[in-house]
């Protein structure tokens, strides 16, 4: 089919969805056991109105709160706007992160992009609890750690799930005895490979090799060479000798492609013989190599299940549940680097080992960002997916907890299917006008997108039909080609950049318009963590 060539160009709005949400309560609640190992009692406060009786407790006074509707509901922890009483919150604690970092955390730079233990920023939460006296409060967390500080707890923060350092009561395992054994058995492997009569042994078989492959070579060769002879000396002979005599000629010239045949097999053997000595002197240490090898990955295998089966995180209903069993069900099926050490987790298995209902949560940035992030200094953030979201999912269970914003928005998309607005339309190709919150292909939880649209109403027409696609969120104009001809053309307009395409953002927030233009040139790849968000990768 003859199709004709198409410039368009297409107007592309982003509408940001900016969502508010609220926090949740438990109906009831009761204390929990602590399922991680023992820490010391804290033993300095630095700022803040630290409980009593819970010195990981910062209580806040009635009269920040008794004007403020709290709320009655668990916000959905990867897409929320924190109650105003957490911001609350969260800017005493960076009050207290400014005096620490100066006085004690003197280990960590904050402001510092370095890629090594001592920097960049780090992620700090709260989480607004109510007492069993019915009190306002607020726990506080950091992801990961803080270089030199060994027990968070010591400054009010909420401690990691399961700390390498200890001994664990609960099941008596302990990550550095079983470290040092495996470190032991890396000691040993260097030990052998470094020793001066293996590198003897080894060069020795090297060379043998090295040897044997040349003597082989060789003798390959002289049979090569000999044959092409008897080849040319046949076809003289046949023509000079009478057929009585050719017969015996041939038997002669195949006794000589024998011998050598011969040679090359008595090559090959002896040097099978020579190489059997060789490795068999430099077995003796390489079979101890290899076993300690097979040692090892099991040792280090068994050291890792063993640790993530340490991190056991609670729900309100008391169930607990590790690292594995959790992320089973995931596309990598094995908890990423990092897992179960965020601040959310921590903060929400603190409020359950004490008893207390989490009522909001919030997380902010503070320091530099990461140099494979984009972090801004003193901005809040909702829970990562990649790490958090699995973990979360359990430890939410039995909670009220709002459903995911942007999951209402979908739904209400398909509930509410209407046409396409048709922008242009010929024989060939058709620009549609795709709303907001609208897939542009069918997603793995919503089949309802453009293509689904367009294949209900043009069952004729043929090939990919998308010759571009739009974000969920993005609304704006998406070219449709009607058959594989014109899609063809238009992808290649696109490939070849022809196709001029303008984006309008909504911004948020006071821009200093002194400039009228400016430049954004930031690497984008998959954040694999966090789908389908994007990340600034500057490795790839």
């Amino acid at each position: 089919m003859a199709s004709s060539p198409v410039v368009l160009s297409s107007l592309l709005l982003i509408h940001l969805l900016y969502l508010s949400s609220a926090a949740s309560a438990f109906s009831t609640i009761t204390k929990l056991s602590s399922s991680r190992c023992d820490v010391p009692t804290p033993t300095a406060m630095v700022r803040g109105e630290i409980d009593d009786e819970d010195p990981l407790l910062t209580t806040i006074p009635i009269d920040r709160y008794q004007n403020v509707e709290l709320p009655s509901i668990f916000a959905y922890p990867h897409f929320y706007e924190p109650h105003p009483i957490a911001k609350y919150a969260c800017e005493q604690v960076r009050e207290q992160i400014k005096t620490l970092a100066t006085d004690e955390w003197t280990q960590h730079n904050f402001f510092s992009q370095s890629d090594d233990n001592n920097g960049a920023g780090k992620m700090f939460g709260v989480l607004l609890v109510r007492t069993d006296n019915g009190s306002l409060g607020y726990l506080k967390a950091y992801s990961g750690s803080i270089t030199g500080v060994t027990h968070s707890e010591q400054y009010g923060f909420c401690p990691t799930l399961y700390n390498r350092f200890e001994t664990c009561e609960r099941t008596g395992f302990s990550y550095l005895t079983e470290e040092a054994e495996l470190n032991e058995m890396n000691l040993r492997i260097e030990e052998l490979e470094s020793d001066p009569k293996r590198i003897e042994l080894q060069t020795a078989l090297d060379a043998v090799k090295e040897r044997a492959m040349i003597s082989l070579a060789a003798a390959k060769t002289q049979r090569k060479e000999q044959k092409k002879k008897r080849q040319v000396l046949r076809e003289q002979m046949r023509e000079e000798l009478s057929p009585e005599d050719f017969v015996v000629f041939e038997a002669e010239l195949a006794q000589e492609s024998a011998y050598y045949q011969r040679q090359v097999k008595q090559v090959e053997a002896a040097n099978i013989e020579e190489l059997k000595h060789a490795q068999a002197s430099l077995d003796e240490f390489e079979i101890e190599l290899q076993e300690l090898k097979r040692r090892r990955g099991e040792k280090s295998n068994s050291l890792q299940s063993q640790t993530l089966q340490q991190y056991q995180f609670l729900n309100i209903n008391g169930q607990r549940k590790s690292l594995l069993p959790i992320f089973a069900d995931t596309p990598l099926q094995r908890p990423p680097p990092g897992a179960g050490d965020c601040a959310a987790p921590k903060l929400l298995q603190q409020a359950f080992i004490s008893g207390f209902k989490p009522i909001a949560m919030a997380e902010f940035w503070y320091g530099d960002s990461p140099l494979l992030e984009v972090r801004k200094h003193n901005f809040y953030y909702p829970a990562c997916r990649g790490k958090c979201e699995p973990i979360l999912r359990h430890m939410l269970q039995g909670m009220n907890v709002e459903d995911n914003p942007l999951d209402l928005v979908g739904e209400e998309v398909e509930s509410n299917k209407s046409s396409l607005e048709i922008v242009f339309e010929d024989e060939f190709i058709m620009a549609v006008n795709k709303p907001n919150e609208m897939l542009s292909t069918p997603g793995r939880h919503q089949e309802y997108s453009v293509y689904t649209i367009i294949k209900e109403s043009y069952p004729s027409a043929t090939g990919p039909l998308l010759v571009h696609r739009l974000d969920m969120s993005t609304s704006g104009v998406l070219l449709i080609a009607k058959d594989k001809d014109s899609h063809q053309i238009l992808q290649e307009q696109f490939i070849n950049r022809t196709v001029k395409k303008r984006y309008t953002a909504l911004l948020e927030g006071l821009f200093d318009n002194r400039e009228e233009k400016g430049f954004i040139d930031l690497p984008l790849a998959l954040d694999y963590l966090n789908r389908p968000m994007q990340k600034v990768d500057y490795n790839e």
